[in-house]
């Protein structure tokens, strides 16, 4: 779309819109909504500025990930932010790019001793049947 109105200069070249639609398997009507909506502020932009005022007050708050995000909102209640849920939160952590994926703790760390030995046969026990 973005190339489209490059090439067309936001739609002024109208001869030229159908030939580049065509190529590029775009609608027309397509791009013409993408060019009503170009210039529309995106609506959770308010969320993304509380949010990056959150991570600003403290060095240690790049660790928030979704939960403790949402928890920070709540217990702040920005004014002009509509808190609508958690996932909500999560999704426009990640269209701004702050979201956390803490890194994995690997399981068995301990590593088996290859010439660890098994125990001797103490009590000599025969298992052996006649």
């Amino acid at each position: 779309m973005k190339f489209i109105a490059l090439k067309t200069k936001d739609g002024e070249l109208k001869g030229d819109i159908f030939f580049y639609c065509r190529t590029l398997h775009v609608s027309r009507q397509g791009f013409c909504q993408y060019l009503a909506n170009k210039d529309r502020p995106w609506k959770y932009q308010p969320l993304a500025d509380a949010m990056m005022e959150i991570l600003e007050e403290d060095d240690c708050n790049d660790t928030y990930g979704r939960n403790r995000m949402y928890q920070a909102l709540m217990l702040k209640q920005p004014e002009n932010v509509d808190i609508l849920s958690e996932r909500t939160v999560y999704r426009v952590m990640e269209d701004i790019g702050i979201s956390h994926h803490p890194r994995r703790k690997p399981n068995g760390i301990t590593k088996a001793d290859r010439q660890a030995r098994k125990s001797e046969d103490l009590l000599k026990r025969n298992f052996k049947s006649e």
